[in-house]
């Protein structure tokens, strides 16, 4: 007679559930026969259902999850690590959730035209899809303690976080003054336009869209950011608490004026890495399949490794999500942000922003 013992970290009824259900299903995991009923369920990834889809207009969208019940919610102005199937492919990318938070998040999405991730949910995505989900990360969130004015200036795609953030607010009883300029081209460029015409008629909110390439309508400016738009545009721009988003050039001016002129925090958020092509580059060997790769100056280690034929997990390709951290077992990287090139010795780095600075082993 064959005697089952529990052990202690599955004792009793539950754990011994738990191991001859696995039993049965073998050579599958229990998970996917749990899919088979809801392919919304699992035991261990975060999926949501596409639940709504709002064409913003033909160039983006906002698509609404309802995410499984290992979603925990998300804080305003952070962003999460989305995957796809495409042709059977799994991809992924960051967006932003445009979403306060408490209710079914949304995603607004801008296509590209690089045919990736982005164009895809534009042109194919339809209630009903399955996408994955990571946890919601990043620092673009407002503070504990909540400055009586904030200063909000996005461009762009750079209006998600930011609506997130504002929408949160003003739920809340947040009593000070929000002011938000928004950088445009056209009207028909904007996303988020109907939510905006709400937001706009709460009193603790000065909403101001700035078009560079429309007439403006009532209550709008024609003009584009230069270094001195804030400091003649918004009374005491410089002494208000900054959340800036959008474009890298933008973003760069933005920056550059409150270097100059401000007195209060400044955060911000960039959609995309801005690399710094300089140093030596270098031969980049691979200790674990054997091989090496010659990077150039300014080619990502997931670039070379790329080359080389290996498939290193990623996800944002723009150092946000941390989904592609590898040991550098030993070698000399520079910081594709940053510029900083630093020696290194068993440490960690995000492989898609990290470059070699002559032979680096990496843990691959």
């Amino acid at each position: 007679m064959n005697v089952i013992t529990a052990s202690n970290s599955q004792s009793g009824t539950p754990g011994l559930i738990r191991r001859l259900g696995k039993a049965l299903s073998t050579p599958f995991d229990p998970e996917d026969y749990l899919a088979l009923f809801d392919p919304l369920q699992s035991a261990r990834e975060i999926r949501a259902r596409v639940i709504g889809v709002h064409r913003e207009s033909d160039q983006a969208v906002t698509l609404t999850l309802q995410p499984n019940r290992l979603w925990k919610g998300h804080r305003a102005g952070q962003h999460v690590l989305l995957g796809v199937d495409i042709q059977g492919v799994r991809h992924q990318r960051c967006f932003s959730l445009s979403s306060a938070p408490g209710g079914a998040p949304t995603i607004s999405v801008k296509r590209q035209g690089q045919g990736g991730v982005s164009d895809h949910l534009v042109s194919h995505c339809r209630e009903g899809d399955l996408l994955t989900l990571a946890e919601p990360a990043g620092d673009f969130v407002l503070p504990d303690a909540v400055p009586e004015r904030l200063l909000m200036v996005t461009a762009g795609s750079g209006i998600t976080p930011v609506h997130s953030i504002v929408k949160s607010l003003l739920a809340s009883n947040f009593d000070g003054k929000v002011t938000w300029v928004h950088f445009e081209r056209r009207y028909r460029d904007l996303m988020l336009s109907d939510s905006l015409a709400v937001l706009r008629r709460d009193p603790r909110l000065d909403l101001r869209l700035v078009l560079s390439g429309d007439s403006p309508r009532d209550g709008d400016q024609a003009g584009r950011l230069d270094e001195h738009w804030l400091t003649d545009n918004i009374d005491d721009a410089a002494g208000q608490t900054v959340f800036t988003c959008g474009p890298a050039g933008f973003l760069d001016t933005v920056m550059g004026w409150h270097g100059e002129h401000g007195r209060a925090p400044l955060l911000h958020e960039r959609f995309k890495a801005a690399p710094v092509v300089a140093g030596e580059g270098g031969r980049v060997h691979f200790s674990r399949t054997g091989g090496q790769a010659e990077a150039a100056a300014g080619v990502s280690l997931l670039e070379a490794a790329e080359q080389a034929g290996l498939k290193p997990k990623h996800g944002c390709r723009m150092g946000i999500c941390h989904t592609c951290k590898c040991r550098v077992s030993k070698g000399r990287v520079r910081d594709l942000q940053s510029g900083e090139s630093r020696e290194l010795n068993g440490q960690e780095v995000r492989i898609c922003v990290h470059a070699a600075e002559g032979d680096v082993e990496l843990d691959l």
